[in-house]
């Protein structure tokens, strides 16, 4: 096959892209520039390690083929900036690695040509994210990257499944690179192994005891050895292997109740709680007295329980949180959504509600697929990226929950997932385009991000494959909320069997325009929700202008003179957003927002009612409070002087507004607010009744019920 020139590297002279290097570095060479950087090298076992993400621009797709498919040439046939599609490579590695974001080692070919090999995006379960002096491994289609100048190039292996750590004694290694076995037998290997793992260097242990599994066809000698590499990728989180390798230990005795224990214990964390209760009760059903087991049983019940019936301690799980827990060990309640094709033009697939969700209750709650604990906004990308891509190495079924999910318009070869050469074809830019696509960010708990007056966010990135598949609406009939790595959604409207759940995928912007380029640049797709259809098809007049002029003077006055913590604010400042506002709210079509959010309109209205809740001003309160929730899109509720006079149900705006609003926590202040004017003014049933629908709001918001002290503080 002939090779492929990638677009030659920003500072890469042209001429070189495609054609061989004009001079390569001698192997001593190569060793005295590596033997410099590797004094440099920082070994702080506690700093984190750089990621190195994919730039798109520069994608290609993984090697499906098998190293023993490929025409395996020498490094000396290497052209810059190039995938040698249907070409191979195998060296020994020379040097001791200079780990970064990636490994970078010296190795040398069978004809003694040397050069640098960098290995990227291997998790730390694998040999390979710092290969060791004197290994052989193979990389299938390399590309050769010029590095910064006419003598520095390496062999950049992006793709996880690109490079395969080759057995000594595999043939396929040319003879002038074979060592031969280092250890003679397998009790040697089986040795090796124990001593690795004693000093907690699992990935060589699991090696040393693959090699003596290898060695070895007494089946009374690799039983043990299975369960020792069992409970080491247990260790490892590596659950698909750990499960096999516990169900080959077994013998057919009363001691295989150690096996079913382990495979259990694999299926749990591999979330399959059916699975792991069958492993459970055959180890129970071999050894009735064992404590261990029967503890991983009842835990294993209650996931089962949770799945079911949607009844968890959210209060019990937000106070185990801390930095070092947000992992929380909670099962999935999916039951009453389903995933089909979506009714939305150009929506996919979407999720749909199996049963009537009425407006409150639970839709679902999902235990993260991946997600890392890490808030740092400028890591959090890089670490869920790096998450993905080591599960999919270390667990390959995880390839069918993970990788049928949105990449947009990246092109898959179709064996994505499938094991080749005993590992599964992991393509790291199809990874970054499906984090891009489908993760959601989070703060540590939604209860606590919640506060009006926040002074700091921050947030995590994580994968929930099942409700990834819900569809955007800038007015949704659902809400998400997190407490941990738990998403919690809950419907802000009644919901009938059959309807697609729509959520928003960020908060809603109020200019038209801005939303539609966000929504097409971030997602590939042009919003067709309530709002956005009916403010696409407004007549071409120039009241988006007059909306966009006088949206920009209430901003400047509201923002020169804010009106929250209490402050008073003088009669004629009040008096210039309300005639401002009132400006705004003439250049809104009539016949167009009469049932649509009024998004422009949110934050003078917010404005106006902290203004004369400062001054006390109750009737004034209940005036524009009543017109913030009209600007949510709740169209049942009275305004004005029907709202000054007449009780009114609170409750009903989430199942009588239509299908056009929008549910945020200050939905629920400005219900707040309007409770405690009520209040003042002596109308305590309205107070109670606000009251109540606040605290509905917030179970929306928060996930739960919960006290709403501090959600009205300006």
């Amino acid at each position: 096959m002939a090779v492929t020139a990638s677009p030659a590297t920003e500072g890469a002279p042209r001429e070189l892209v495609g054609a061989l290097p004009p001079r390569r570095l001698t192997k001593e060479e190569l060793l005295k520039t590596h033997k410099a950087y590797l004094k440099k090298q920082d070994l702080t076992p506690d700093a984190p390690r750089p990621v190195k993400q994919p730039v798109m621009a520069e994608a290609y797709p993984a090697s499906t083929k098998s190293i023993r498919d490929v025409e395996i040439i020498p490094l000396t046939e290497l052209r810059v900036e190039t995938h040698h599609r249907g070409k191979g490579i195998i060296v020994k590695v020379a040097s001791p690695p200079f780990v970064g974001a990636g490994a970078v080692s010296v190795v040398e070919d069978e004809f003694g040509n040397a050069d640098k090999l960098a290995i990227y995006n291997q998790g730390d379960t694998s040999i390979l994210s710092g290969v060791p002096e004197g290994c052989v491994v193979a990389v299938k289609e390399p590309y050769y990257r010029f590095n910064g100048s006419d003598t520095d190039y390496m062999i950049c292996v992006d793709h996880p499944s690109d490079v395969i750590l080759l057995r000594f004694t595999d043939p396929i290694i040319p003879e002038p690179l074979r060592l031969g076995p280092l250890l003679k037998t397998a009790t040697d290997w089986k040795k090796a192994g124990d001593t690795a793992f004693l000093e907690k260097d699992f990935p060589t242990a699991i090696f040393c005891y693959s090699e003596a599994l290898e060695e070895s066809n007494d089946k009374a000698f690799k039983a043990p050895v299975y369960t020792k590499r069992a409970g080491t990728n247990l260790l490892l989180g590596r659950y698909d292997a750990a499960m096999s390798d516990s169900l080959a230990s077994r013998i057919g005795g009363p001691s295989d109740w150690k096996a079913y224990y382990n495979a259990g214990r694999a299926a749990y964390g591999l979330c399959e709680y059916r699975r792991s209760r069958e492993y459970l009760e055959k180890a129970l059903e071999l050894n009735e007295a064992g404590t261990g087991v029967r503890k991983e049983y009842e835990r294993c019940l209650a996931r089962l329980r949770e799945e079911e019936t949607g009844d968890y301690d959210f209060a019990g799980m937000h106070k185990q949180l801390s930095t070092q827990n947000v992992h929380m060990d909670h099962g999935s309640f999916l039951r009453r959504t389903a995933v089909k094709e979506s009714g939305l033009p150009g929506g996919g697939r979407g999720l749909f509600a199996t049963e009537d969700i009425p407006a409150g209750e639970l839709i679902l709650v999902e235990k993260a697929t991946l997600m890392p604990n890490q808030y740092d906004p400028s890591r959090a990308s890089p670490a869920l990226f790096a998450l993905m891509v080591r599960q999919l190495c270390d667990n390959p079924s995880l390839a069918r929950t993970i990788l049928p999910l949105y990449a947009g318009d990246y092109a898959r070869t179709g064996a994505e997932g499938t094991l080749v050469d005993g590992v599964p074809v992991v393509d790291i830019y199809l990874v970054e385009n499906i984090r891009t696509k489908n993760c959601f960010s989070l703060p540590p708990s939604t209860l606590d991000d919640t506060k009006l007056a926040r002074q700091e966010t921050r947030l995590a990135k994580g994968l929930w494959a099942h409700a990834s598949y819900m569809n955007h609406s800038c007015v949704p009939n659902s809400m998400r909320s997190f407490v941990g790595d738990m998403l919690i959604s809950r419907a802000t409207r009644d919901i009938r069997a059959g309807d697609e759940i729509t959520h928003q995928y960020v908060p809603v912007k109020a200019i038209a325009d801005v939303r539609a380029k966000l929504y097409r640049d971030g997602w590939g797709f042009d919003c067709t929700c309530p709002l956005c259809a009916g403010e696409r098809d407004l007549p071409e007049t120039n009241n988006a202008k007059r909306r966009a002029e006088a949206l920009a003077a209430v901003e400047k006055v509201c923002n020169k003179r804010p009106s929250s913590n209490g402050a008073i604010v003088p009669d004629s400042a009040i008096r210039t957003v309300d005639r401002l506002a009132r400006q705004l709210e003439d250049a809104h079509e009539v016949d167009v927002y009469a049932a649509l959010p009024r998004l422009m309109l949110i934050y003078p209205s917010n404005w106006l009612v902290s203004a004369h809740r400062g001054r006390k001003n109750w009737t004034k309160v209940l005036r524009y409070g009543t017109r913030v929730l009209r600007n949510f899109g709740f169209v049942s509720v009275p305004l004005d002087e029907d709202a000054e006079k007449e009780d009114w149900d609170p409750m009903a705006i989430y199942t009588s507004s239509g299908k056009a609003t929008l549910m945020t926590v200050h939905v629920v202040a400005a219900l707040r607010r309007l409770a405690q004017a009520y209040g003042a003014l002596g109308r305590e049933g309205m107070a109670e009744r606000c009251t109540a629908a606040a605290g509905l709001g917030y179970k929306m918001v928060t996930g739960w019920e919960n006290d709403m002290t501090g959600v009205d503080k300006d």
